[in-house]
């Protein structure tokens, strides 16, 4: 198997992605390919990110104790973050989560998408008087490279 990483705002982006396209023309016409084009899925590191430093403080800073209040925080994250409809019974449902689409279908968010959140995270801490962490002192760093 032959992959191709394209990398968001990466400088070596485009000779990538002309490198991917040459691959794709020099296969041969007497065979059959399966082209698959993926979004990196995010990583565990990030889900502990939000799930430990940007939830512990938000938690804490309001009063919020144990998984139950903790899964509350999530959905409420997700419906401000994604969108939400209202069920019949009044209900505020985010239009998707980290793992499923809005079709509720697996799709879990991608690399990009999940530090976007931790961003709006902080952001929304912030709002509140809040200091959310980052997860790692060089994450914004790191994801630049």
């Amino acid at each position: 198997m032959t992959a191709f990483t394209l990398n968001a705002n990466h400088s070596g982006r485009a000779q990538v992605l002309a490198n991917a396209i040459t691959f794709i023309h020099a296969l041969p016409d007497d065979k059959s390919w399966v082209v698959k084009i993926e979004k990196p899925e995010y990583t565990g590191k990030q889900r502990r990110s939000i799930f430990g430093p940007a939830y512990k403080s938000l938690m804490e800073f309001s009063g919020l104790e144990g998984e139950d209040d903790k899964r509350e925080l999530h959905r409420y994250m997700l419906c401000e973050f994604f969108g939400h409809t209202i069920s019949p019974l009044g209900i505020r449902k985010p239009n998707r989560t980290t793992m499923t689409n809005e079709n509720g279908d697996r799709d879990p968010i991608s690399t990009e998408v999940a530090a976007r959140f931790y961003e709006f995270l902080q952001r929304e801490g912030a709002r509140v008087g809040c200091h959310v962490p980052d997860p790692d002192p060089l994450w914004k760093e790191n994801r630049r490279a």
